[in-house]
């Protein structure tokens, strides 16, 4: 199946931020910056049992894919396509269909991650068919009716935003050329939403977990604050390593379909969720050139009634290759001078 992926990020019009100290910090936003890269999205499902057995996870089929993109004035643009000969392993694992879309936007002052997420047909990694009971030709216990779905966005405040630069290492058009940390304060919203044909957990385990984890259809919003710690180490001004976390807390609504002997029931329940960030790159930047390998995962969670707990999580993996250009595309410059004076639109 081919897989067409784009985004394009832009920075809004705001009044002239705090110059970057160019001792820490070069910025390259003005110069063109082609990539190609590789990657690998994900994410998982998990629903906790009861002490001594071991927790229910469930997984999609995912892709690699390869990629090219180019940035200019904190424009960005990257289009991705399945790698081929290596997504093949449909007999094993179950065949999953999706439409993934997760974008950042990395600003001086501001580091944010949107995403959204659709997809159909899971498998489950935690337990073997025999386990659960299941005679299936698939390697891995395999859920074709499972259905799950995902938006929100995280952002994060980059208090020392004049001596560390985000954009350095995950959007490849700064240099950070000495080490370098600050703190980050910000907040969360996400909605989930996951169904099925029956229960999540399969009809073998259900001793194993509590019955508000039996879910058949559950809702999940959640909102709230979040704070944490990034810092760059690096060594000899060109090779960098960038570590963030960041944890946060709030209320959650539930809104959870449960099967009963007389039928299945429908219950909302408020209760507290957490939700947490963490990214992680590691290469060599320099003037014209960039290599680097990055991480980045969205860890969302909620206690259920009874104090049980499901899980969830997204994110990325990426390998990058960067060149950026010296000359400046005058016929963008020209085009991007135009519409800042005859449109409304907020033009970098």
């Amino acid at each position: 199946m081919m897989v067409f992926g784009a985004f394009v990020c832009g920075q809004t019009s705001l009044p002239a931020l705090p110059v970057a100290d160019t001792n820490y910090v070069r910025d390259f936003s003005n110069r063109p910056t082609i990539r190609l890269y590789l990657s690998s999205k994900f994410n998982s499902m998990v629903v906790r049992s009861n002490e001594t057995f071991t927790d229910l996870r469930y997984r999609p089929n995912g892709n690699y894919n390869m990629g090219i993109g180019a940035s200019y004035r904190r424009l960005t643009l990257n289009i991705g396509f399945p790698v081929p000969f290596i997504n093949s392993d449909d007999g094993a694992k179950g065949r999953t269909r999706f439409l993934d879309a997760q974008a950042t936007l990395h600003t001086q002052r501001q580091a944010s991650n949107l995403f959204l997420q659709v997809f159909k047909g899971y498998h489950i990694t935690s337990h073997t068919p025999p386990r659960v009971g299941w005679e299936q030709t698939t390697s891995y216990p395999y859920r074709p009716d499972l259905v799950q779905f995902n938006i929100g966005f995280s952002t994060l405040r980059i208090v020392n935003h004049t001596r560390f630069s985000y954009r350095a290492t995950f959007n490849q058009d700064a240099w950070q050329q000495l080490s370098q940390g600050t703190w980050l304060y910000g907040g969360y919203a996400t909605g989930y939403v996951v169904k099925a044909d029956s229960a999540l957990v399969p009809t073998r385990l259900l001793s194993e977990f509590a019955s508000s984890a039996t879910i058949t259809k559950g809702l999940f919003l959640d909102v709230g604050p979040m704070g944490g710690y990034a810092q760059t180490f690096v060594y000899r001004r060109h090779w960098f390593l960038t570590v963030s976390a960041a944890l946060g807390a709030g209320p959650t609504v539930q809104r959870l379909l449960l099967p009963a002997s007389e039928g299945a029931t429908t219950r909302v329940y408020l209760g507290p969720g957490w939700h947490a960030q963490f990214r992680a790159g590691v290469g060599y930047n320099s003037r014209y050139r960039y290599v680097g390998i990055l991480y980045h995962q969205e860890h969302i969670g909620y206690v259920l009634h009874a104090q049980n707990s499901f899980a969830w999580d997204v994110g990325n993996f990426r390998v990058m290759f960067v060149h950026r250009l010296t000359d400046r595309p005058k016929r963008v410059d020209r085009g991007l001078r135009w519409l800042k004076k005859n449109t409304p639109l907020s033009v970098p």
